[in-house]
């Protein structure tokens, strides 16, 4: 294990490109709250969240989300569209009587075509009394307005790669969103609407309330257009040869939002007993890296996004997130180790603690237990802002 840990290092810093290869973001928390609330369900197959949804599953997806099932399945269906099965009838039937869809054409709707995230965007905003007509949003620019108005968040969501698992991330943040005109949150409107149950619906809409505050607090984040971030991980092995073992890094990552690059540059050591430390130099462009390291080099160090909490607490000026999965953004800052020792597991929940200064992040530390082929491993990853332009 030393021997390839400090081989598999040497090639990582003379490289400085390589990715690390990573699933797509698991929202299955998201999916879940949903279905709890009785706004979500998946197929014969299970959620089927690592696949890219069709436009009519995301018609019942949204008629579900919008509490609306028993009254759509109610009705006659009389909409132009003629290339519907009858079990995407009713579904489509609601919204084209409520104006949140027209079809791709005067007769087609396309049921089996994939939707796009651009397409469950303005489904979505439609749904929370957003609408073209009323100059909100245009079509063609409704991932941007997606973007100011809090449904996609682009630490979450990956509209070039749009999955049903993105689906339920939108889904239960636009839950979060207050309906256009109104002081109420889409969750809010559908209890008092008698949709979603109140008892079930009270821990959510603590969680929402607890977000909103958070939101409020780190609101200085998102008028930042560059910052830089002092950051560094360390981790520790434990196994019958690699006890005593540790791999750190110490650098800086700057981030231009505009320009949507990051480049992080630093110093990397390994430490192993009897052997004298190993060290050399890191330099990472976003822009060269892929999947979860360019996640993580762009928004490792921002505001969570809500549909990756699986819990969340204040205590004065910190906010503690709970992870039962590490987001990709969070795994993306473990580069430097994916790259040493390969794959590895999670290991009950990662903790990210977050303290808050001038509406800004001051700093965080990330702690997670991993597993690697009967090793052990403790890593913890550091950031501390520096620098900032708006």
């Amino acid at each position: 294990m030393k021997h390839f840990l400090r081989t598999a290092l040497a090639g990582v810093v003379l490289v400085g490109t390589l990715a690390v290869s990573a699933a797509a973001a698991d929202f299955t928390g998201c999916a879940d709250q949903l279905q709890a609330l009785g706004l979500f369900r998946g197929s014969e197959q299970g959620y089927e969240l690592d696949r890219a949804p069709t436009r009519a599953e995301a018609a019942v997806m949204l008629v579900r989300l919008l509490g609306e099932e028993q009254d759509a399945l109610a009705l006659e269906y009389d909409a132009p569209f003629t290339d519907l099965d009858s079990w995407q009838q009713p579904y489509v039937q609601y919204l084209y009587d409520n104006g949140l869809t027209t079809g791709v054409s005067a007769t087609a709707f396309a049921p089996e075509e994939p939707c796009s995230a651009q397409m469950y965007a303005a489904f979505v905003l439609r749904a929370l009394g957003y609408t073209e007509a009323g100059g909100d949003f245009t079509y063609n620019s409704v991932l941007d307005f997606a973007g100011q108005a809090g449904l996609y968040d682009p630490a979450a969501i990956d509209p070039a790669d749009f999955l049903r698992d993105d689906v339920a991330a939108a889904s239960y943040t636009a839950l979060s969103l207050p309906v256009k005109g109104s002081g109420q949150t889409l969750l809010d409107r559908l209890v008092e609407d008698g949709a979603v149950d109140a008892q079930a619906a009270a821990p959510v809409q603590a969680m929402f309330d607890a977000y909103t505050q958070y939101r409020a607090g780190t609101a200085g984040m998102d008028g930042l257009s560059q910052y830089t971030v002092r950051d560094g991980l360390a981790v520790t092995f434990s196994g019958s040869e690699e006890d005593g073992m540790r791999l750190q890094t110490e650098g800086s990552t700057a981030v231009d939002r505009e320009q949507g690059t990051a480049l992080a540059e630093g110093m990397l050591t390994l430490y192993a007993s009897g052997v004298a430390p190993y060290t050399n130099e890191y330099r990472l462009d976003a822009a060269e890296q892929g999947g979860a390291v360019r996640a993580g080099l762009l928004h490792g160090y921002d505001v969570v996004p809500l549909a990756c909490i699986q819990s969340m607490t204040q205590a004065g000026s910190a906010w503690t997130f709970i992870f039962g999965k590490l987001p990709a953004q969070y795994e993306g800052s473990l580069w430097a180790l994916a790259h040493s020792v390969g794959a590895f597991e999670q290991v009950g929940d990662a903790v990210l603690v977050q303290t808050i200064e001038d509406g800004c992040i001051a700093s965080q530390t990330l702690t997670v237990a991993l597993e690697q082929g009967g090793v052990a491993l403790n890593a913890v990853v550091t950031g501390t802002l520096l620098e900032t332009a708006k």
